[in-house]
């Protein structure tokens, strides 16, 4: 049992709880994992997750936050899912210039250990989660659906495995730090990859956690509260 401590969640959509349905819409889950928790554990959550949020417009919310003075006790940190994402239709559009993702790699890991310090210094326990892997053929899948050319998007990425290994750079930086600032990490990645079918795990579009996947998410979790990495 989780102790009736005060939880925030500052990250973007995948603790947001967003899936993707199959009308092709994006959706809030009602079962989602954080909702799961609350539920479970009689807690009250409050998730400042945001769809598209990057750890720069995370970091912007959090310093607003503790100005108008944040009462918690935990806050749960997931980015980089759109760190690490490009502008996809300028990359197809022109697959021969030199694209950067939305958060470089040295800012994200620089921006985040700042959050991660700022948490402390209101003492503060920041959780951090790793991120949930995507499938990198079902994101192209999905972006040549919504118009753009698979042929330009894979002559900027080489193959398609390219964007599973961009986010996965970015994943790591995250766990990283969290050993390094010896926070409580939440492996989430971890989880998923030992799966054997991980497609049945993530959503259409290849980059959300569906139904399953925030099943899954929701047992990371719990296992910390179990044994005591959440107290």
């Amino acid at each position: 049992m989780i102790d009736k401590k005060k939880f925030a969640i500052w990250g973007d959509s995948v603790l947001k709880g967003i899936i993707l349905n199959k009308q092709g819409r994006y959706e809030v889950f009602a079962e989602n994992c954080a909702r799961e928790i609350e539920r479970k554990h009689g807690l009250k959550i409050e998730n400042r997750a945001r769809f598209g949020c990057t750890i720069t417009k995370g970091m912007k919310q959090l310093e607003r936050a503790l100005a108008g003075g944040l009462d918690c006790d935990y806050v749960l940190l997931e980015y980089g899912g759109n760190d690490c994402d490009f502008d996809w239709k300028a990359v197809s559009d022109n697959p021969e210039q030199e694209h950067q993702p939305r958060t470089r790699l040295e800012d994200f890991i620089r921006v985040y250990e700042e959050m991660i310090l700022l948490l402390k210094k209101h003492a503060i326990t920041p959780i951090i989660v790793s991120l949930p892997p995507i499938n990198g053929r079902r994101y192209l899948d999905y972006l040549a659906a919504n118009g753009l050319s698979r042929e330009n998007l894979l002559r900027f990425l080489g193959e398609d495995s390219m964007i599973y290994r961009f986010q996965e750079s970015y994943s790591l930086a995250v766990t990283s730090l969290a050993h390094r600032l010896g926070c409580i990490y939440a492996p989430v990645r971890e989880a998923f990859l030992k799966q054997k079918n991980q497609p049945d795990y993530v959503c259409e579009d290849g980059i959300h956690p569906n139904e399953n996947g925030h099943k899954l998410m929701f047992s990371v979790f719990e296992s910390m509260a179990l044994v005591g990495a959440i107290v």
